[in-house]
């Protein structure tokens, strides 16, 4: 049976490595790097609730394709901000976000007169309420549904070894954010290696043929992947979170021999008010 382990998940439990064999003032940190991983893990378990500030940045770059290809017109060149902020009840996994968007030229279709989206968001239950600038709200019905506690240990098991074989860890100096001391981490993740070692948590990969996998892994060589993080020395809560991926992409398959895209996004969350009261209902 494939496993498989939550984005969110997964983003903590790589940020988990980096804490293996450092010691600083503050609470303790296991120099074992399972230990750090369940310590650390087991940590944010008791964040019942917090407030998220988060900015999104990413740009796109194709070029190399036949002039009449209609991906020239719409993301030659793309670019686009989001910026969110509110609250979340992790008990109920709820949510309340509010945010912008610029998208370039896809604004002006979305919005139309306006140089930036508006949207909103509220999760609760199993149906998501949303809203663009001022328009009706709208529903849909969500996959609510959680993994196996058997399954979450499999995972967390799996991703242990992964980080093992993937990541280089590095301790950065020492932060204060917004007032709040912290252990300041960064890792870096192989993108060769990391897909073979996907694959094969995955049990997928008897199904993909070697070609296809060293296809895979030719054009993901030059891709990089860094994450870091920030984590209360006091708590040992994760304050404040970066992610960067770049995708550097040649030797597309089906696509002229000088095709290439460039992609780079950028995420940093901030977490704040942590296991302060929320409340989060549907809108009328």
């Amino acid at each position: 049976m494939k496993r498989r382990v939550s984005t969110p998940g997964a983003l903590v439990l790589i940020a988990m490595l980096a804490v293996a064999g450092c010691q600083s003032q503050g609470q303790a940190i296991p120099n074992d790097p399972v230990e750090a991983v369940k310590l650390i893990a087991d940590k944010q378990t008791e964040i019942k609730s917090q407030h998220l500030d988060l900015t999104l940045d990413l740009t796109l770059e194709i070029s190399g394709l036949a002039s009449d290809d209609p991906i020239n017109f719409v993301l030659s060149d793309f670019k686009a901000n989001v910026t969110a902020a509110g609250d979340v009840d992790n008990v109920s996994e709820n949510l309340k976000l509010s945010g912008k968007a610029d998208l370039g030229f896809l604004t002006s279709f979305l919005a139309p007169g306006g140089d930036e989206l508006t949207f909103d968001l509220v999760k609760v239950g199993d149906t998501m309420h949303a809203r663009v600038g001022e328009e009706d709200w709208t529903e849909s019905k969500i996959d609510t549904s959680t993994s196996s506690a058997n399954d979450n240990a499999a995972s967390l098991t799996d991703f242990s070894r992964l980080l093992k074989k993937v990541a280089k860890a590095e301790r950065l100096s020492d932060e204060s954010i917004d007032g709040v001391d912290t252990y300041h981490f960064k890792v870096t993740l192989d993108p060769v290696d990391l897909i073979s070692e996907l694959a094969e948590i995955g049990g997928s990969a008897a199904e993909i043929s070697p070609q296809d996998l060293a296809q895979a892994q030719d054009l993901l060589k030059d891709t990089v992947i860094d994450f870091e993080m920030w984590i209360g020395k006091s708590d040992l809560y994760i304050r404040q979170q970066k992610i960067h991926l770049k995708l550097d992409l040649k030797n597309l398959p089906d696509s002229p021999p000088e095709a290439a895209i460039l992609a780079e996004l950028n995420i940093t969350t901030k977490n704040s008010k942590i296991n302060e009261p929320v409340t989060i209902t549907a809108p009328k």
